[in-house]
């Protein structure tokens, strides 16, 4: 999962199906405005290695304990160990990242933060960040005291399994708590001890461009969060937003692409879905034909293509309920080239199987 989170087979399919569906069909008071973030807990999921996956973040304020070492602009003894490890101890968005990220870092529009917080013998670095105004990536490596493997680290494990592997990362922005998920890609071969972790690109999540970033990162075994404290300022290269508004109907499904935002570093996908006249989120689901359902239930995807049919890698993505509209919100790699338009092929995951839907393709030109 190096390089692309995107679905390979069944299992993974069924993972991300059961974990948008929680995320889905959410009630409207779950919809993140910074100004309005509920401060109580939210689910939190697991995830399969190698598979797209989004967490719904736990919102609870956690005190720092005793005994925890915060260096900012400092690299602990351990991590430095770690980072040795690293060819030329070369950037891991360049090592290993995707193109969106691998052009950032060639561009000089990622940050270097080198931060690291250690407790129990265990140290987590921030070592690097970019934030594009469609997503937030960072970097963070483990080290241990004794530089052996303590366990699960890059796999999302749950309370009580495994100890050493990252339970929930909390994400606040000026001290506010952001019902934001994450999805995780791993370092590989590359970068072994280091995690690509993306977040703040749901749909309905409004940033300033710039702020105060604070993030918890809780490691089973170990009671008291990672904590990390550091600013975040939009950098972007060669931006383009369209607003298409073209609307596609199709067996109760009416589609409309809200927003799509091009730039060297990201390419963000925005669309609606909604019903025929009236229907809430229920009946919408309830009129769409069994053969879009997976489990019964209705999720959405999309593939993007330009004129010269190259695909973008899908990176992130994250759907929310409101009312009578499903918003969805889904981050790319960048295209090679800007195109001169991009086709957008929605599909479902059925049987373990992409099942496309034609009728609903929608083709927006470039301008």
């Amino acid at each position: 999962m190096a390089k692309s989170m995107v679905r390979n087979d069944e299992d993974c399919a069924d993972a991300m199906q059961e974990t948008v569906l929680k995320a889905l069909f959410q009630p409207a008071d779950r919809l993140t405005h910074l100004e309005e973030t509920p401060d109580k807990d939210i689910s939190k999921h697991r995830s399969k290695r190698s598979c797209l996956f989004r967490v719904i973040i736990s919102a609870a304020s956690v005190a720092a304990g005793l005994g925890i070492i915060i260096s900012l602009g400092f690299i602990s003894p351990a991590m430095a160990e770690t980072l040795k490890q690293l060819p030329f101890m070369e950037s891991v968005f360049n090592l290993v990242g995707d193109a969106g990220l691998q052009k950032a870092n060639k561009a000089g529009l990622t940050t270097n933060i080198q931060q690291s917080v250690t407790q129990d013998g265990t140290t987590i670095s921030v070592s690097e960040q970019m934030y594009d105004g469609s997503r937030l990536s960072l970097v963070l490596t483990r080290a241990q005291a004794d530089g052996g493997d303590k366990g699960k680290w890059l796999d999302l494990t749950r309370m009580g399994e495994e100890a050493g592997g990252i339970n929930n990362i909390e994400f606040r922005v000026n001290g506010k708590s952001v019902n934001t998920g994450n999805a995780m890609a791993s370092g590989g071969t590359g970068a072994p001890d280091s995690v690509i972790v993306t977040a703040l690109s749901e749909v309905n999540l409004h940033l300033p461009e710039q702020f105060d970033l604070t993030m918890l990162v809780s490691i089973n075994g170990i009671d008291q969060p990672f904590r990390f404290e550091f600013p975040v300022s939009k950098n972007t290269l060669g931006d383009l937003v369209l607003v298409p508004g073209e609307v596609k109907v199709h067996d109760h499904i009416h589609l409309r692409v809200t927003r799509l935002e091009l730039s060297q570093t990201s390419t963000r996908l925005l669309t609606e879905v909604t019903g025929d006249p009236g229907a809430d989120i229920k009946a919408i689901e309830e009129a769409i034909p069994d053969k879009y359902k997976q489990q019964g239930s209705f999720i959405f995807w999309f593939e993007l293509w330009d004129g010269q049919w190259q695909e973008a890698v899908m990176v992130d993505g994250s759907s929310s309920g409101n009312g009578h509209t499903i918003s969805q919100s889904s981050v790319f790699e960048p295209f090679e080239n800007r195109p001169e338009s991009i086709i957008i092929k929605p599909y479902v995951w059925k049987d373990g199987h992409k099942l496309y839907i034609p009728e609903l393709e929608i083709t927006v030109p470039v301008k």
